[in-house]
């Protein structure tokens, strides 16, 4: 069994129903959730939108290979009607399943970058990562997300929210 640390993020319709609903599916795929940090909100990153996003930070244990985790995090995107932009780098969505880290891994395929290639820029990401995995190193950075928190620069505001999921 890998451990790995997933990143779920709504800022389209019922988002706490979406994340609620992207979990359910994960554990019918035969992941184990082992972990799962707070509920944040935080303001689009990379473009402009009128609704806030919900993030939360996930580790899991399975014993899936990186590109398979990809595929299953893509089918389930896909069943909560996750549409892909084309034209834009960034975009509302109903649902989006990021793999952040999986162990000390480093994978640098066509589909999947592992640490994902900008975790240690955002705050919506390292702050509920932290939360459950501060002691995980970066391989890529060697840092720790802790280490990589405090040293963060994005000043985006993301509050911690009391909504459970």
């Amino acid at each position: 069994m890998v451990k790995a640390i997933l990143l779920l993020g709504s800022n389209l319709g019922n988002r706490i129903d979406y994340l609620r609903k992207a979990i359910s599916f994960i554990k019918e795929e035969g992941i184990e959730v082992t972990k799962k940090s707070s509920v944040y909100e935080s303001p689009a990153f990379g473009y402009e939108s009128t609704t806030t996003y919900y993030n939360l930070a996930l580790q899991i244990e399975t014993n899936k290979t990186p590109e398979l985790l990809l595929e299953k995090c893509q089918l389930i995107e896909n069943k909560l009607k996750r549409v892909r932009s084309h034209s834009q780098r960034y975009s509302d969505r109903t649902i989006d399943i990021d793999i952040i880290l999986i162990e000390d891994k480093i994978i640098n395929t066509t589909n999947l970058t592992v640490p994902h290639p900008r975790m240690d820029e955002r705050l919506f990401c390292l702050k509920p990562v932290e939360e459950i995995a501060s002691n995980w190193v970066i391989s890529t950075l060697n840092t720790t997300v802790k280490e990589a928190l405090n040293n963060l620069k994005d000043t985006n505001e993301v509050k911690k929210t009391n909504v459970e999921v």
